[in-house]
């Protein structure tokens, strides 16, 4: 079985259930539970990227982390761009990099979420640009191994970015 990207098999007209929606809502400190990965995929084809987040201990930790980061690097892009990121941008030939992200949205347990950061602009949406398209399959074919998976990508748009100063799109890879 093929490794299967499904962020492109969407259809704009997709609704999802009210139970899916209301998961987030404003005045909420995160989502109320874990996604499942079909729940992923609906929520990412339909592109309703505002309704992915953490549950509600993960959002409030992911908040006090950033709030101690801006107060020990003062901002949140110094940190990424000057510790996080550092060895990236230094290094001339690489254009991307593929890391586990720190703090996950509440997806399934067996499910992975990965940013790729850019040096080059991603275009906004749920399909990859082909450049970023092979390096997604190319390196989950090496971690995981061709077939052994399935995948939907993201960037979004820019009023749901937290970082819109560093380029970078979200991958969720759940293992078959």
């Amino acid at each position: 079985m093929p490794s299967t990207e499904l962020a492109g098999s969407h259809s704009a007209a997709q609704t999802l259930p009210d139970e899916l929606v209301s998961q987030k809502q404003p005045g909420r400190e995160g989502v109320t539970r874990q996604f499942t990965w079909p729940e992923v995929k609906k929520v990412v084809a339909a592109n309703r990227l505002e309704l992915l987040g953490r549950v509600t201990p993960k959002e409030l930790a992911y908040r006090e982390d950033m709030r101690q980061i801006r107060e020990k690097y003062g901002s949140v892009v110094n940190y990424i761009r000057n510790v996080k990121l550092a060895d990236f941008i230094a290094d001339d030939l690489a254009e991307h990099l593929m890391i586990l992200n720190d703090y996950p949205y509440a997806l399934p347990e067996d499910a992975a979420h990965y940013i790729v950061w850019s040096k080059k602009t991603l275009t906004p949406g749920i399909v990859p640009d082909p450049a970023v398209r092979e390096i997604i399959v190319t390196r989950l074919d090496e971690l995981i191994g061709q077939g052994k998976y399935e995948w939907v990508w993201f960037v979004n748009p820019l009023h749901l970015q937290s970082i819109p100063e560093v380029v970078h799109g979200h991958l969720i890879v759940q293992r078959l």
